[in-house]
């Protein structure tokens, strides 16, 4: 980390880290071999773990200096979001399409996030250096819309992870808890995409794109 840059270790880590899943793909359409299995884990858990130093000092860059324990607690917390409401959906996905095109899908699902970070990696390299966000002074209110819009998705998620779990319960038998999921997900993308091309746009203006 020290002698690479945040987006470098970002972009090399983020790749390893993405394809350390084909290792459990290959597991998955060979014969059992104990030792095939302990180099599959050995080289996910090494790459997990450099991802997460990057990821680590992302967020620190992120940090206020005079707020950085809060900040970094939510920041932690939020990226941790993610892990808990794919969890249900990744259990309906093997078991629709098998664990061989999970592995492979869990791969592909990298790249939009390696991608994002080619388009991010000025404003990135500036908050690194400069240790302070680019302030954004372009459409203010469409940045509270497009805040609006993702937690409405947010908030349509927690309301079908609560109907979930009064279904596993047996107090009731809700029969659209997959459009309400579906829904969910694509207001917060919606939400997500919508906030990302006001950046675009408002960096452009500021000439850093």
């Amino acid at each position: 980390m020290q002698r690479l840059s945040l987006f470098r270790a970002l972009l090399i880590f983020g790749i390893l880290q993405g394809a350390s899943n084909a290792g459990y793909w290959l597991l998955s359409i060979t014969d059992k071999n104990m030792f095939s299995m302990g180099a599959a884990v050995f080289f996910e858990n090494l790459c997990g773990g450099m991802g997460t130093a990057a990821f680590v000092a992302l967020l620190m860059t992120l940090c206020n200096k005079s707020f950085s324990a809060t900040q970094f607690a939510l920041l932690s917390a939020l990226s941790a979001v993610g892990r808990v409401y794919v969890g249900p959906v990744a259990g309906w996905f093997v078991e629709a399409h098998g664990w061989p095109t999970f592995y492979l899908f869990s791969v592909v699902a990298a790249v939009p996030g390696l991608l994002l970070l080619l388009v991010c990696r000025q404003t990135l390299e500036y908050s690194w250096q400069n240790e302070r966000f680019i302030p954004r002074t372009q459409y203010r209110g469409a940045y509270n819309f497009a805040l609006s819009i993702l937690l409405a998705g947010v908030a349509l998620l927690a309301v079908w992870v609560l109907l979930l779990t009064m279904n596993a319960l047996d107090y009731t038998n809700f029969s659209f808890l997959s459009g309400l999921l579906e829904t969910a997900v694509a207001v917060a993308v919606c939400g997500i995409v919508f906030g990302g091309l006001l950046d675009y746009l408002a960096l452009r203006k500021t000439r850093l794109l």
